[in-house]
C-alpha cells in the first residue's frame, strides 16, 4: 500500500484507483478458476495488489472533492457504505456457497469491478499527477524488515522460538530495519517519509490506529470463541455479529460530523473509552447473554469514533502533494496492527 501509495501521486489517483479495480476484478476471475490451494494463494496475493492500489487512492479522492470542514462527514459516510457491505458480505458469502459453490463468491465480484471502472470516471474528477520519484531500496529495506518480523512472530512458536531460524529472521528484522532509518533520513526522496511524522497530529493519529486495529483483530477470535466456548450455532454467532456492528452505519458519519465542529480529541476519545467498556464487560459478564450484545454494541460503536476522525485529521494535517504516500503509509501502519 505504501508503494502503490506514492504511484497513486505520480500517475493521479483516479488512474490508480481505476486500474486498482481492474486488477481487483481480473484476480476474482482468476480466484474462480482456481485448480489447487497454490493458485487460488498467488491469485489472493494479485487480489492484495489490485486492494494496495485502491485503498490509499480513495482518501485523497475524497478529500479533493469537499471543502475543509466537510471532509471528515464525507469519509464518515464513505466508511459507513463501507461498512455496510462489510456487515453483509458474510451473510451473502454463506448464501452463495450453500446455493452455489466458494467460487461463487469470487465471481460476484466481477459484475462490481466492471460497474466501478464504468463509473468512476464519470463521476470523479480527473487528478493530476506529481513529479515523484520512487525509491527501490528503501522499499527493499522495508519489505525484508517487516516480512522478517511478521514471519518470526507467525513461526517463532512452530520452530520452539530459540532456533537458528528464529534467530536469523529477528536479525533480519533488525539489521535491515536500521538500514531503512538510516536510508530515510540521508536520501532526499525516502520511501517511507519520516518527514511526515513531524506533525504531530499524525503522528498521533499513527498511533491511533495502529493501536486500534491491533485490538480489532479479536473480531476474528471471537466467531471461534461464541461457537466452539459458548456452544453458539454459526448461524446466532453471525446474526450476533451482523446486529452489534449495524452501530458502524451511523456512528461513522457521526465521528466525522463531531471530528468536523468539536475536533478530532473528543470522538477518539469516547471511541477508546467504549472500547474499555466492551473489554470489561466480555472479561466479567461473558456468561451473561445481555451483556455481550451491551459489548458487543459499546465495541460496533467505538470503532468508528476513533477511525473516522483520525483520518480525516491526519489527512488534514500533510500537504496535498503528499496526500498519497501519507494515506499510504497510514495504511501501512494499520495494516501491519493487524498483521502483528
Amino acid at each position: 500500500m505504501l508503494a502503490c501509495g506514492k504511484w497513486g501521486d505520480r500517475i493521479g489517483y483516479r488512474k490508480a484507483y481505476i486500474i486498482g479495480i481492474g486488477v481487483f476484478g481480473a484476480s476474482s476471475v482468476l480466484c474462480g478458476l482456481s485448480t489447487s490451494a497454490a493458485f487460488l494463494i498467488g491469485a489472493r496475493a494479485l487480489q492484495g495488489v489490485g486492494a494496495a492500489l485502491m485503498v490509499p487512492a480513495s482518501s485523497p479522492l475524497i478529500m479533493s472533492l469537499f471543502p475543509q470542514n466537510q471532509r471528515g462527514r464525507a469519509i464518515g459516510v464513505n466508511v459507513s457504505i463501507s461498512s455496510l457491505f462489510l456487515i453483509m458480505a458474510p451473510l451473502i458469502g454463506g448464501y452463495l456457497i450453500d446455493v452455489a459453490s466458494w467460487r461463487a463468491i469470487f465471481w460476484i465480484n466481477i459484475p462490481l469491478a466492471l460497474l466501478g471502472v464504468f463509473l468512476v470516471p464519470f463521476f470523479v474528477p480527473d487528478s493530476q499527477g506529481k513529479k515523484t520519484s520512487f525509491d527501490p531500496i528503501g522499499f527493499f529495506f522495508f519489505a525484508l524488515s517487516s516480512s522478517a518480523l511478521i514471519i518470526f512472530i507467525m513461526q517463532g512458536e512452530a520452530e520452539a522460538w530459540v532456533t537458528w531460524f528464529n534467530g536469523a529472521l529477528f536479525v533480519l528484522f533488525c539489521v535491515f530495519g536500521i538500514f531503512l532509518f538510516r536510508r530515510e533520513k540521508t536520501t532526499k526522496n525516502s520511501f517511507f517519509d519520516l518527514s511526515l511524522f513531524r506533525h504531530p497530529v499524525y503522528k498521533a493519529v499513527n498511533v491511533s490506529v495502529f493501536a486500534t486495529q491491533f485490538v480489532m483483530m479479536i473480531t476474528v477470535y471471537r466467531a471461534v470463541f461464541f461457537q466452539e466456548v459458548m456452544g453458539w450455532s454459526p448461524f446466532k454467532s453471525g446474526v450476533v455479529f451482523c446486529l452489534t456492528s449495524t452501530p458502524i452505519l451511523f456512528t461513522s458519519p457521526l465521528g466525522g460530523w463531531l471530528a468536523d465542529h468539536f475536533g478530532p480529541k473528543k470522538p477518539i476519545t469516547i471511541g477508546f473509552i467504549l472500547l474499555i467498556l466492551s473489554f470489561v464487560g466480555m472479561v466479567f459478564f461473558v456468561d451473561n447473554f445481555s451483556m455481550v450484545i451491551v459489548s458487543l454494541l459499546a465495541f460496533g460503536i467505538g470503532i468508528p469514533l476513533i477511525f473516522t476522525p483520525s483520518y480525516s485529521s491526519a489527512m488534514g494535517a500533510i500537504p496535498p502533494q503528499k496526500a498519497g504516500a501519507a494515506f499510504g503509509v497510514l495504511a501501512t501502519v494499520r495494516s501491519l496492527g493487524a498483521t502483528l
